[in-house]
């Protein structure tokens, strides 16, 4: 049955995207799931405002295993999140979780790198379907064409008529609202790794590190923390590759949003002591 307490995450392998089924290879993770944190809630919570950069679909697709109504979709920094509702037919009785990874083309184009979803059993016979889809090199255009596809379920298994969306979204008030704090410098990280901090984007949806480096990341504990001039500080703990050499990244934290203009970057180890020099960042 569907489960309200896991999240699975999926690394995409950019090589094989096109193809009905992905890698066997692709990492699976299993994460414990703290709900109060984690933006898929956040968004839709009633009390967190995020109408400006929400599109209201509230269309609904019918195949074999029943009935999907597409709620929501945000458009984030290099990120789209949705909110979906699937009604299964009687006879769908899965006998371990099910999760629904859908494909997302921008323009026509497959940006997409992580795929993380979450299903909530709200009634015996109704769940509500969380996705986030974390992506690289998103389109900067205003008005955006996308189109959804649930096409399959826990990873590999295809839906023989997958549902499928056709909607526009538009990120014309993220673009204003975005904050973008460019640093184009080099540190070394954990195990003398040289790194390039490219920038710092920050969102009223979230902030995410971009970094990079010459050779291929394998020890990928990369943390950070953004200190505030007061002390505030918030920590990055889950970097993810933007391509397949693994020499380009992202760190993100999800409700978190940099209004003022300066802030210390600090890498970090696992216990959060610093281990390179803090560098200043500031609002371009």
């Amino acid at each position: 049955m569907l489960s309200d307490d896991i999240l699975r995450v999926v690394d995409l392998d950019k090589e094989n995207r096109g193809r009905k089924k992905w890698s066997r290879s692709i990492v699976v993770f299993l994460l414990l799931m703290m709900v109060s944190g984690f933006v898929l809630y956040l968004c839709w919570d009633k009390d967190v405002d995020f109408e400006a950069y929400k599109t209201e679909v509230g269309k609904t697709a019918t195949n074999s295993l029943g009935r999907l109504t597409l709620n929501e979709v945000i458009i984030d920094d290099n990120q789209i999140l949705l909110n979906a509702t699937f009604e299964p037919v009687k006879e769908f009785a899965p006998d371990h979780q099910v999760f629904f990874f859908p494909q997302i083309l921008v323009n026509g184009q497959d940006y997409m790198v992580r795929n993380g979803g979450q299903s909530i059993a709200k009634s015996a016979h109704v769940y509500t379907i969380y996705n986030s889809i974390k992506m690289d090199d998103f389109p900067s255009d205003e008005q955006l064409e996308l189109v959804i596809r649930y096409k399959d379920w826990n990873v590999e298994t295809p839906i023989d008529k997958p549902w499928e969306f056709q909607i526009e979204a538009s990120q014309e008030q993220l673009q204003e609202d975005r904050q973008v704090f460019s640093i184009g410098k080099k540190i070394e990280h954990v195990d003398q790794q040289e790194i390039t901090i490219d920038r710092v984007v920050s969102t009223p949806i979230s902030t995410t590190i971009y970094f990079q480096s010459e050779k291929s990341i394998i020890n990928d504990t990369l943390y950070f923390k953004i200190q505030s001039k007061a002390g505030q500080s918030w920590r990055f703990e889950t970097p993810y590759p933007l391509n397949k050499e693994r020499t380009k990244w992202g760190s993100r934290v999800d409700a978190l949003y940099l209004t003022e203009g300066n802030y210390q970057l600090i890498p970090v180890d696992k216990e959060g002591q610093k281990v390179g020099s803090a560098i200043k960042i500031k609002e371009d």
